[in-house]
């Protein structure tokens, strides 16, 4: 009985942890969005204009089956690439699974807007792909791979590839390797096996990962932007447009909504089936993969050969930018004839990169701030709570992480615009802590799961309250969990570009915001040297983490 009271005495405590995260979500998530349901039925009188327009338009229609079609193709190839890729490392030895893990996590950690970069740089007529591809004879001619359909597919597969791969690993981890074996044992080979055993135990992990990427595609805002052309327009961009060129509020608000609802009908498909606690986990059952795996030798080759072309894929667009950011030619050119450190030295005396460097640092640490301690307090007292409303306010508490970061921006563009909050780094930090506060949710529940509560009701039974034992007991054991998810925390609002577009001015742009305008209407080489800084503290954090999952 009292497991469904949510207002009992025993849940008090938990409630109270859980409600500053709650009450910002109210204040800041759900009226914002409450305020674009408003404003797509008109300002003044209630029409349903706006969403005639955007149903009856054959522009609005195409915009719509561009969106749908770009997140079905680049979810069907990140599956086609990362299938091999993701069985490969699963049937491995240990050593060479560190390996690809790393390969893996450092283009997850790496922003997305340096690696989007990357490859503009990579697919321009005389870059690196159209130049190598000339030197072995395979084309006369440079091929346009930049703002059409090529671009945006090659770009946001490589941005949510790692998104398909991790739960496609964790779908092979749970594979039994003894199936294989009495597979084999009755007669199948290793092809058969695969077909009859793997394709099938895997799909729940094709299924998820194709989820997340379908689901974060259809939101995608900055490569469609940067490498895509008028043909490749999606639904976020139209969103911006209308909202930031023609002003017409009641259109940017009817197709955030139109997206929203498309956005959580998928999500609602995603948490009944799977789960968030499942998008990342693999729970080894029984024997290894590895152990039960015999592969054909054509069958090692065409995985192994699949495997390296996508961790090339994977890595090289990241490796390149390093030697091109010491590039001595003041246009952006691969392989470098001679090396400078002129564009390094631009950030120092440049105020226009420096300013925004020390900006995008100071709200990314303003963010952290803010996000540990919602994000600590909520996965405590949700630990704690004993009530059936636990999943649903779970799945609140995880909605700001699935919601395309567009309708975030627009939501809180109106909702800062009467209290002149536009500009502010106070007001960039806190909607930034709004898309962090999830991560750190996350990592400090998941640390929460091996904390023993017995001994936090000892140490209250002796007589500590319970602050002292939080500080002395709980805090020393959910350490790990908050390290990475100050990490997770720093690297979403230091990646940001969409909410730092609409929340921010001349004056207060952040180092996202001025790479993005960089590469969209500028070929300066400082924005190369700009990534390769970010690329290396990428995998600075990306090795803390590493050893702070080691530890744990």
């Amino acid at each position: 009985m009292g497991k469904s009271n949510i207002f009992s005495e025993k849940n008090r405590g938990p409630l109270l942890a859980l409600a500053p995260l709650l009450i910002m979500l109210l204040v800041l998530f759900v009226w914002p969005i409450a305020g674009i349901f408003e404003s797509s039925f008109g300002e003044d009188v209630f029409t349903l204009t706006s969403y005639q327009r955007a149903i009856g338009s054959e522009v609005y229609r195409q915009i719509f089956y561009n969106t749908l079609e770009i997140a079905a193709v680049v979810t069907i190839g990140a599956i086609i690439v990362s299938y091999p890729f993701a069985y490969v490392m699963a049937t491995v030895s240990p050593s060479m699974v560190k390996l690809l893990t790393f390969v893996v996590l450092l283009p997850f950690w790496t922003s997305a807007l340096v690696r989007t970069t990357a490859w503009v740089i990579l697919l321009q007529r005389r870059g690196v792909v159209n130049v190598g591809l000339e030197k072995v004879g395979f084309i006369d001619e440079p091929i346009s791979f930049l703002y059409n359909f090529s671009g945006v597919l090659i770009g946001m597969i490589h941005v949510l590839m790692p998104f398909m791969v991790l739960p496609l690993y964790g779908a092979f981890r749970s594979i039994d390797g003894r199936l294989l074996q009495a597979a084999k044992g009755l007669g199948a080979g290793p092809w058969r096996g695969f077909i009859r055993i793997i394709l099938p135990l895997s799909a729940p992990g094709v299924a998820a990962g194709g989820l997340i990427v379908f689901m974060t595609s259809i939101g995608y805002y900055i490569t469609p932007s940067l490498m895509g052309g008028p043909k490749e327009t999606m639904i976020s961009q139209q969103i911006a447009y209308h909202m930031q060129e023609q002003l017409d509020w009641g259109m940017a608000s009817a197709l955030a909504v139109i997206l929203l609802i498309t956005t959580l009908s998928i999500f609602a498909i995603f948490q009944k089936y799977f789960g968030f606690d499942k998008m990342f986990s693999g729970q080894d059952t029984g024997e290894p993969l590895r152990q039960g795996d015999e592969k054909s030798n054509i069958q090692r080759l065409v995985f192994n050969i699949s495997a390296t072309l996508a961790a090339i894929f994977l890595i090289a667009p990241i490796l390149v930018i390093l030697p091109m950011s010491i590039s001595e030619t003041p246009f952006i050119k691969f392989p470098p004839n001679a090396f400078t450190f002129e564009w390094f030295e631009n950030l120092y005396y440049d105020p226009r990169w420096s300013r925004a460097f020390f900006t995008s640092l100071e709200i990314a640490v303003m963010a952290v701030v803010i996000s540990l301690f919602l994000g600590t307090s909520a996965a405590i007292g949700l630990s704690r709570l004993k009530s059936r409303m636990k999943p649903i306010i779970e799945a609140f508490v995880m909605t700001p992480l699935i919601i395309p970061p567009i309708i975030i921006a627009v939501g809180l563009y109106s909702f800062y615009a009467p209290l002149e909050m536009l500009g502010s780094s106070l007001g960039l930090a806190i909607g930034h802590a709004l898309l962090a506060t999830p991560f750190v949710f996350i990592a400090v529940r998941a640390s929460l799961r091996s904390f023993d509560q017995n001994i936090e009701l000892a140490a209250i039974g002796l007589g500590a309250n319970w602050f002292t034992m939080f500080r002395r007991i709980m805090l020393p054991s959910i350490w790990p969990g908050l390290m990475a998810g100050s990490i997770f925390a720093f690297i979403t609002s230091f990646d940001d570009v969409i909410l730092a577009i609409f929340l921010t001015d001349v004056r207060s742009r952040t180092l996202p915001r001025v790479i993005y305008e960089g590469v969209k209407y500028d070929t300066d080489p400082t924005i190369v040297a700009v990534a390769a800084i970010l690329i290396f503290v990428s995998m600075v954090v990306l090795i803390t983490n590493l050893i702070l999952e080691r530890r744990k």
